[in-house]
């Protein structure tokens, strides 16, 4: 990953740790659902690439009870400082940090049963050549996941807001972002196939968020992808905005409860030799 790439990770990581729960994470949804699709088992050598704050590393170690090992390996150290502390709270004592970078582990080959990823796979620009990264440090017979977003237009939880402050700020909704560049079906599947591993399947991965707190949500929303647009508003400033996003939100809410649609799909692959 290039220069430019890292040091606009690390611009990121601020908002991402300032605004990462504490534990298992409120909608726990996807990381669940890799759990399940990659087979993950009590006492097996996981790690998690691109893993930020800790997802789905902090969710698979409480899943194996503390019997196995979960290494969390991340670009920069801020997202893992953040992910040992949650690792910390949850006594999860299987947990390992790494600083790494995807295109280049740090790791013998041979060394994990399962390597995860969700949502790191779409940055990169050699896409192919980090996932046979991967599959270099895979044992034969390990298997590999990757969860990638859907079409940005099947995903309210980026559109909505990203439309909502553009309105507000009278600014430019801008291009799809990076993070649906592998959201045609087939794509993620052939990515994986030219990266040397066989069985690869894709699916969809699809469900409601079901929020409670719109308030908190969007507060976290905006605070988070939107930090630099707001890191000079005024409290008044703040509100507005957020009160603008509240009500793009409107469509979405049902007996008083949001039901935010999430959208993704996940590619797994399997290593013969």
């Amino acid at each position: 990953m290039g220069t430019n790439s890292k040091n606009d990770w690390q611009e990121r990581s601020k908002a991402w740790a300032a605004t990462s729960v504490q534990g298992i994470s409120a909608d726990d949804t996807f990381n669940q659902m890799i759990i399940a699709e990659t087979r993950i088992r009590a006492g097996e050598k996981i790690l998690d690439v691109a893993s930020g704050t800790g997802n789905p590393a902090v969710s698979i170690a409480h899943s194996m009870k503390n019997d196995g090992e979960v290494v969390c390996a991340d670009l920069t150290p801020l997202m893992l400082q953040t992910a040992r502390q949650r690792a910390e709270k949850l006594e999860l004592g299987i947990m390992q940090f790494a600083a790494a970078d995807m295109a280049a582990l740090p790791f013998a080959a041979g060394q994990f049963d399962a390597i995860t990823c969700r949502f790191g796979i779409m940055f990169p620009e050699d896409k192919v050549a980090v996932a046979r990264e991967a599959t270099r440090v895979l044992k034969p017979g390990g298997r590999i996941a990757y969860i990638v977003w859907g079409a940005y237009e099947e995903n309210p939880p980026f559109h909505v807001s990203r439309r909502a402050v553009a309105e507000y700020l009278g600014t430019e909704e801008g291009p799809v972002p990076a993070r649906h560049s592998l959201s045609a079906p087939g794509t993620l599947q052939n990515i994986l196939r030219e990266a040397g591993l066989s069985k690869v399947e894709e699916c969809e991965l699809r469900y409601r968020n079901k929020v409670d707190d719109v308030d908190d949500y969007v507060t976290r929303n905006l605070k988070r992808s939107f930090a630099k647009e707001t890191e000079n508003m005024t409290s008044a400033e703040f509100s507005l905005l957020k009160e603008a996003v509240i009500e793009a939100w409107q469509p979405f809410i049902e007996d008083g409860i949001l039901q935010v649609p999430n959208y993704a799909r996940l590619g797994l692959g399997w290593k013969t030799t």
